[in-house]
């Protein structure tokens, strides 16, 4: 519900709410009106004080069946994260017509990072890296005001595909194969682990290294230089593998923000990933 005052004859809507309390102003954390006889929420106010996993915004208001105007602030050092690149950090969610949604981020919100990419068993393929994942996801109208960081999940690296090698003297050779090594994963709250490497051949490829929050992990490593890809970092692509046949390509990186036709940025803040 949105909330007006009359400022000088002027009806203006309402950016905060407070109460007069014995001569102290203060900010309810809630406010009923009747409506026909019936209390319906109109105002609430929501502090996120320890760190949490997938937060729906409409889930943490009791899923309000009539407008309401909530007020969500995330407190400095509170980091709001996903398990998995396919589930946003934070979803909005769904609210009744009419409803006024204002989120305060002080901490962090991130998105998690894509898993490295399997390196190619011996006569078969690489595998692409997985894709960053989402920091914030809405559907619905939100005024943000960002004073934190907002980042996405970077990209996993992607697997190195086989080779065969050979070595000999005065014309006699021998072939040797070494299966492609696994990506690096992505850089996220929830890292990115890496990929496994392939399997099949004279010589196995390596796995890749788990990322950390910021930086994503490198390549596995086989009997030479071939590697697979790097994980990316915060908000950015993983790269591709290196090898003989078959490379992968690096997982795309992740979006900080999707739904952004829907929202009102008060302060952009630190933003990392893409927009969409």
């Amino acid at each position: 519900m949105t909330i007006y005052v009359n400022n000088s004859g002027t009806w203006s809507l309402a950016k905060e709410v407070y109460v007069n309390d014995g001569g102290t102003w203060k900010e309810p954390q809630e406010i009923y009106i009747n409506d026909g006889g019936t209390w319906k929420l109109a105002h609430k106010v929501i502090y996120i004080t320890s760190s949490a996993l997938n937060i729906n915004l409409a889930s943490l208001a009791g899923n309000p069946t009539s407008p309401i105007r909530l007020k969500v602030v995330i407190n400095p050092g509170v980091s709001i994260y996903s398990s998995t690149p396919a589930t946003a950090a934070l979803t909005v969610g769904s609210f009744p017509s009419g409803s006024q949604i204002l989120l305060t981020n002080n901490g962090n919100i991130y998105g998690a990072g894509g898993i490295g990419g399997k390196g190619a068993d011996y006569n078969g393929s690489a595998v692409t890296g997985g894709g960053g994942g989402t920091a914030v996801q809405t559907g619905f109208p939100i005024t943000i005001n960002n004073l934190g960081t907002i980042a996405a999940g970077g990209g996993g690296g992607g697997g190195a595909g086989y080779y065969v090698y050979y070595t000999g003297y005065k014309g006699y050779y021998a072939s040797h194969s070494v299966a492609g090594s696994g990506g690096g994963g992505g850089a996220g709250n929830v890292a990115g682990t890496g990929g496994l490497g392939g399997a099949g051949a004279e010589y196995n490829g390596g796995q890749g290294a788990t990322a950390t929050l910021t930086t994503g992990g490198g390549g596995g490593t086989a009997t030479n230089t071939y590697t697979g890809g790097s994980g990316g970092g915060q908000g950015q692509p993983g790269t591709a593998g290196t090898g003989g046949s078959n490379n992968a390509g690096g997982g795309t990186s992740g979006y900080y923000i999707v739904g952004n036709a829907n929202v009102t940025w008060t302060t952009v803040g630190t933003v990392i990933g893409q927009v969409g």
